[in-house]
């Protein structure tokens, strides 16, 4: 036995002097109250019993690598099911899953494993990270097993402290190798390339290829998607070399992609495909994105002022970071944010905060606010604002938001929401921007119109953002005509002089249209417009419709596949129709001083013109923003604004560069100076370090060592702290990861970083040196994801037994045995609650007694405690006669006067008064011998 928490022994002293000083009326019930008290204190001192037992944890560690074989998931939840089926009801079992990362599935409390739901990134796989995640769910007090369910084949940080901490816990690791078939595979072992090269320069890339036999090989080198070279080449068992040449183009950095083709046979396809990326030294190119690079008269003019610019369409840019890098700055020219897409924009403000980069933007009617840009991953960065002040608003606005609530719309997305969650975010951006003189009714919309919010002016949001926020998916589709008609009637009691619907729908479930043309024409009729969200693509099979409705209703029209864009897009209609902040016309302009610490030529910045520009986005200066140009109309609003962006800059002209609304400063003889100045400070400098301080990337064994060289002749150190480095880290188009970190001490003349790869991502890496301009290095990744690369055969079954061995574990092939051959450890079981339990019934037993006497009385109920419960009935009593009266003296004579008088017990004196009867009460009668008797003595009363 035990005792978990001794201290409560101190109550014994206080508990015992409680029972001597108020005792029970038996000894029976005095024996009883201290045992009620005793186990009342050994359930609060915990006691325990000490018992071997088997009942334990078993932690399944599942690997959810690229490496894994394609069924895995299905053999690993088929193995699951079957120890979850094997286990007892004190056994618990837990899932712990991994890859890059590590999660835990089901905990040892849990209910039924329904299947893999983490997302534990498949790049890597961490598996002594994932050992010490299962440990720790394994109770110190209780026998446990791990079981793994992997190929072996690791990633990370070494096996051996985990697997030693498993041994000194008693916590064996047991196995079920999961293998991938690896017999036959021709893989890349690894392609190598100067990191870096001057334009021009020739160099040599060599790839090494692995084939496990004598045979003939096809190979495909392509260069940024052009082909460079190809043919067949037969190889022998083992490592065999390819050497390309090639010669180095434009600064920035280009990508090579090598294939190898073995046949249909190869198990792991993954690794006959490798990446290689190569930096060129020099000033990178302006990238000019544009509507029609062929007849771009900013290029034209950026080109003649000796800028080295490439255009492109939107369509065919990439905002992958391998791509970005290519450029110094990117120039948008009355590009919609549509175009570019939230993710491409998300890409664009991380690259220029962190790499030193730019960006510079120029209007029209497809920028800024009426392009989208409002409430963009791309506003925050930006050196002026978009949002709508109500002194600039003409008209006041009352809008009716029409919500698909569908069944589609409980479909989930990211961050434990559903589709529907960010619907209701689109129309609380609508309410936040409304002001106290618009007008906003909402309606969620299934097969009938539910009214969320009657159209009232926009007085208090707080209420009205609660009503949005709490709307539900109910099921069913969206009934269209349904959804326009009662968002009409709504509109038609609106005093607002703008009167519009925002109608949103999922694109590939939008039914019952009924007679739409003639329903949006009498809108039209009455003044109301009508734009459209959908949730999906254009070429869904409702696609058309929405558009049709749009257009009809004179409005726009949206789509995304993003659910994470409806917020913006909500935002982007309403900041339209709400004012027109694209002004078309002509306007003078004057520029400030600030022109010339943008221009760097004191000529262009130092006098102000008298220029005009055709129109321009009114938007609104940013604290610590630098002003260049504005306007001399009743909005001063800015036309040219600058700053600094974290490491990057950003450059805003409101007006429009090349096109209708240019107006007449096209003709200005300094025009091209102008955006030319414009554009050289955007791209910044050219990132050279002086004092013969230079920065190196290498890629070595999956790590990119940076380092930065100092002259070893300096007389000082050329910074008071160490130098900063930025990583972004990106898989294709989507938002990079930001990391930071710092540059250490090598030795007296080097310090360094080493940055691991991982996966398909590409890192890119900016060294700021303090007192210098940031140092943007040239992209870097690897061949392939680690997971697919050539290994010795067996290695994985190799690390797997070694880690059995080392903890006394094996591999498991009946997986129901694993409960049975549990090692027997002590348990403490604590009876605490049985102890509870039983004083609860003793204390009942003991109120029991007091009252009716039973167990002390031999089964009988006491007259005396008849007569104190009250409980014989009022006509079973004899009525009071009063005694014969005596003489004074013969009653004096009959009680001696030395006789004390009899003392009274309280309980008797406080008893009700019996009458007394012709004889005496027989000492111990019963209750109904008692009722008997007295009834046998009356027999003429009347009942």
């Amino acid at each position: 036995m035990a005792l978990l928490h001794p201290v409560w022994l101190l109550l014994a002293v206080p508990l015992g002097v409680s029972l001597l000083l108020w005792r029970l009326p038996s000894r029976f019930l005095q024996g009883l109250r201290g045992v009620i008290l005793l186990l009342v204190l050994l359930a609060l001192t915990g006691l325990a019993l000490r018992l071997p037992s088997r009942a334990g944890t078993v932690i399944v560690v599942a690997d959810r690598s690229l490496s894994m074989p394609a069924d895995a998931d299905t053999a690993q939840k088929l193995a699951i099911d079957l120890i979850q089926e094997a286990r007892g009801p004190d056994e618990h079992l837990a899932v712990v899953t991994f890859g890059q990362r590590t999660a835990i599935e089901r905990l040892p409390s849990g209910g039924h494993f329904a299947g893999f739901t983490q997302d534990v990134g498949r790049d890597a796989s961490n598996l002594a990270e994932a050992i010490e995640t299962a440990l720790a769910l394994v109770p110190r007090d209780a026998p446990g097993k791990l079981l793994l369910l992997t190929d072996g084949r690791w990633t990370g940080r070494d096996l051996s402290p985990a697997a030693a901490q498993a041994a000194a816990r008693g916590v064996t690791l047991d196995y079920r190798s999961l293998q991938r078939p690896a017999a036959g595979d021709v893989a890349i072992d690894r392609i190598e390339a100067p990191g870096s090269v001057g334009p021009g320069e020739s160099f040599l890339i060599t790839a090494w290829v692995h084939a496990p036999s004598a045979q003939e090989v096809a190979f495909e080198l392509r260069r940024d998607g052009k082909i460079l070279a190809a043919g067949k080449r037969r190889v022998t068992a083992g490592l065999n070399r390819l050497t390309f040449r090639d010669r180095a183009g434009q600064p920035g950095s280009q990508g090579y992609t090598l294939k190898v083709d073995a046949g249909a046979s190869d198990p792991v396809p993954e690794n006959n495909r490798a990446r290689l990326l190569v930096g060129v030294r020099g000033p990178r190119p302006l990238l000019l994105v544009t509507a029609d690079p062929e007849k771009s008269g900013l290029a034209r003019l950026l080109r003649a002022g000796g800028l080295n610019v490439k255009a492109a369409r939107p369509r065919d840019c990439s905002w992958a970071l391998e791509d970005l890098s290519r450029a110094a700055a990117v120039l948008l020219e009355n590009v919609p944010a549509e175009q570019i897409g939230t993710a491409g924009m998300e890409a664009l403000a991380a690259w220029v905060r962190e790499t030193g980069a730019g960006l510079m933007m120029t209007g029209g009617r497809g920028s800024y606010g009426p392009g989208g840009y409002f409430r963009s991953p791309l506003e925050p960065i930006m050196p002026v604002s978009m949002e709508l002040r109500k002194e600039h608003r003409k008209l006041s606005l009352a809008i009716v938001v029409a919500l698909d609530r569908s069944g589609s719309m409980a479909m989930p997305v990211a961050g434990g929401r559903v589709k529907m969650d960010l619907a209701n975010l689109g129309a609380v951006q609508v309410l936040d921007l409304l002001g106290p003189s618009d007008e906003l009714g909402v309606l969620a919309i299934d097969t009938v119109p539910h009214v969320i919010q009657p159209l009232l002016p926009v007085t208090d949001k707080a209420p009205v953002r609660d009503q949005i926020l709490r709307i539900r998916s109910e099921g069913g589709g969206i009934y269209v005509y349904v959804a326009l008609e009662a968002a009409a009637e709504m509109l038609l009691k609106a005093k607002a002089g703008t009167k519009h619907i925002i109608l949103f729908a999922d694109a590939a479930d939008a039914e019952e249209p009924g007679r739409y043309e003639e329903l949006v024409a009498k809108c039209r009729g009455a003044g109301i417009t009508v734009s459209v969200i959908g949730l999906g693509r254009e070429a869904d099979k409702d696609g058309a419709l929405l558009k049709d409705i749009a257009k009809r209703g004179g409005g726009r029209c949206f789509f995304s596949d993003n659910p994470e864009e409806l917020p913006r897009l909500f935002a982007q209609d309403t900041f339209v129709v709400a004012r027109s902040s694209f002004l078309d016309e002509v306007t003078p302009i004057r520029t400030t001083a600030g022109l010339s610490a943008l221009a760097g030529n004191q000529r262009l910045g130092g006098r102000s013109p008298l220029l005009q520009i055709g129109g321009y986005n009114l938007c609104y200066l940013r604290p610590g923003a630098n002003l260049a140009a504005v306007t001399t109309d009743e909005y001063t609003a800015p036309v040219v604004a600058a700053w600094q962006a974290g490491a990057g800059r950003v450059l805003c002209y409101t007006g429009e560069a090349d096109g209708k609304y240019t107006g007449p400063i096209a003709k200005w003889g300094e025009v091209g100076e102008f955006f030319t100045s414009l554009a050289r400070w955007t791209a910044g400098p050219s990132g050279e370090l002086p004092g013969n301080m230079l920065v190196t990337q290498r890629v070595n064994r999956g790590v990119a060592e940076i380092r930065l060289h100092l002259d070893p002749a300096r007389k000082a150190e050329p910074f008071s702290e160490l130098p900063a480095v930025s990583v972004l880290r990106g898989q294709g188009e989507v938002k990079p990861r930001v990391e930071k970190d710092r540059l250490r001490w090598r030795d007296a003349d080097t310090l360094a970083l080493d940055v691991p790869l991982h996966g398909e991502e590409t890192v890119l890496a900016t060294v700021a040196v303090p007192g210098h301009g940031p140092v943007a290095l040239p992209p870097a990744c690897l061949p392939y994801s680690p997971e697919f690369r050539p290994g010795a055969g067996g290695a994985g079954l190799t690390t797997l037994e070694r880690l059995a061995r080392a903890t006394g574990g094996c591999e498991r092939v009946e997986l129901a045995s694993l409960w049975k051959e549990m090692p027997k450890v002590q348990r403490l079981i604590e009876i605490g609650p049985w102890l509870l339990l039983t004083a609860v019934l003793l204390l009942l037993l003991e109120i029991f007694e007091r009252r009716t006497g039973l167990l002390t009385r031999g089964g009988r109920l006491t007259w005396d405690r008849v007569r104190a419960a009250g409980r014989l009935p009022r006509r079973q009593q004899k009525p009071a006669t009063a005694p014969p009266p005596q003489p004074a003296s013969s009653a004096r004579k009959a009680v001696p006067a030395t006789a004390p008088p009899e003392p009274v017990p309280k309980a008797a004196a406080s008893a009700p008064a019996v009458p007394p009867t012709s004889e005496s009460q027989p000492t111990g009668a019963g209750l109904l011998d008692a009722l008997r008797k007295m009834q046998a003595r009356r027999p003429g009363r009347k009942e």
